[in-house]
């Protein structure tokens, strides 16, 4: 594992170093002439302009866009141009960060031994409509590109910037009966080419004979690449790795747990001064990550993703959720894995009401046809040609 990691690494490294001057002569005439016609195709204001330029100076996406093809000016250019415009159709006007509970960073000098940042998601299962999360998924990915850029912002120039995360999916939690294929797909397809190159390893922890099984026949169709920055280890694999200091104790780790670390992931930074060659304005101030308060949460439903306590009521004191009311009732989990039980054989029980209907007015039918009172009957209603 750590010879594969270290190969991926020294590779990309290498690939960094070598077409850095071809990114950033990309990037100049992205600005210079790409710009502009998107600006006359989109309509694009002052304030829209100077969003388009802070993507384009981020030296490190560039990069990652111009790799995934291949090194081809011509093909990033154009995946560059359709990326912009993805962008503005997405994620214009910016918002805050919306911090997700399933989602943390380790705070510095938490990374793996190559110096990347460790990522940790608690992965749920979607019981909701996958519409709803989408938003989150693409907002999440954006928060992850933007800490990138500000890890790398003091030396955007550095033969040796941050240029990935590891993470670690913790799959405790996740149902594979109620996994959401359709918005897996979905990431994958539509989202992820938006953000290339953004995880350099992937461990599943907390996994089950199941997971390992699902993964067994994925394996077989998923390219080379993929396989070697997803991994399973074991808790004495996964510590030799990274260190105990490296990791929070949820984890076998010395660091405190996971919900008591600070997270540097959901900061909003001052807006960016650029010059009119889109470079960051000598006047401008620094950008020093400012953290930012979770929206305000007034409720959440029990089911849902947002939900830390999940398959109970959450309100919220001053912002951070909590239990409505002040613990873990067995009457709101009842309710919850009635209301999941409900949702997943409601089809079947639909199906089965609809069959005992038809039985039953079948029954009736021949009871009125075979019965001297029901035989008078229908043929008062519907006329004696209908028993023939």
């Amino acid at each position: 594992m750590d010879l594969i990691l270290k190969a991926n690494r020294e590779k990309l490294r290498k690939q960094y170093t070598e077409n850095l001057e071809a990114v950033l002569a990309l990037q100049g005439t992205l600005i210079a002439d790409i710009l502009p016609s998107v600006t006359d195709e989109l309509g694009l204001d002052t304030e829209s302009i100077q969003w388009a330029k802070e993507w384009l100076n981020d030296t490190c996406s560039l990069f990652q866009i111009l790799r995934r093809n291949k090194f081809t000016r011509s093909f990033a250019m154009e995946s560059i141009r359709k990326t912009l415009a993805w962008r503005f159709n997405h994620l214009w006007p910016p918002n805050s960060p919306l911090r997700m509970p399933i989602v943390h960073c380790l705070p510095p000098p938490a990374t793996d031994p190559f110096g990347r940042p460790i990522l940790v998601v608690k992965v749920v299962s979607f019981n909701d409509s996958s519409d709803a999360y989408k938003p989150l998924i693409i907002r999440g990915l954006e928060s992850l590109r933007l800490h990138l850029k500000r890890l790398n912002e003091n030396s955007p120039q550095s033969p040796n910037p941050t240029l990935q995360y590891v993470l670690l999916l913790d799959l405790k939690n996740l149902s594979t009966q109620s996994l959401n294929i359709d918005l897996v797909t979905w990431t994958l397809r539509e989202v992820i080419p938006q953000f290339p190159g953004l995880l350099a390893a992937a461990f599943m922890i907390n996994y089950s004979w199941a997971h390992a099984g699902i993964w067994s026949i994925a394996k077989r169709v998923l390219p080379a690449r993929a396989l070697s920055r997803v991994f399973f280890p074991t808790q004495e694999e996964l510590t030799a790795y990274f260190s105990p200091s490296m990791l929070p104790k949820d984890y076998g780790g010395t660091l405190a747990s996971l919900t008591e670390l600070q997270d540097p992931l959901w900061v909003d930074p001052p807006s960016l001064q650029l010059d009119a060659n889109g470079q960051p304005s000598p006047s401008a101030p620094s950008i020093d990550p400012v953290p930012t308060k979770a929206p305000l949460i007034t409720s959440i439903p029990s089911t849902s993703l947002l939900n830390p306590f999940f398959g109970y009521p959450v309100s919220s004191s001053g912002g951070s959720p909590s239990l409505h009311h002040g613990r873990r009732r067995k009457r709101d989990l009842a309710r919850t894995l009635l209301v999941l039980a409900w949702r997943r054989w409601r089809r079947i029980m639909t199906c089965v009401w609809i069959l005992v209907f038809i039985l039953t007015v079948r029954g009736r039918r021949k009871w009125f046809a075979r019965s001297p009172s029901g035989h008078s009957l229908w043929a008062t209603v519907c006329g004696p040609a209908t028993l023939l």
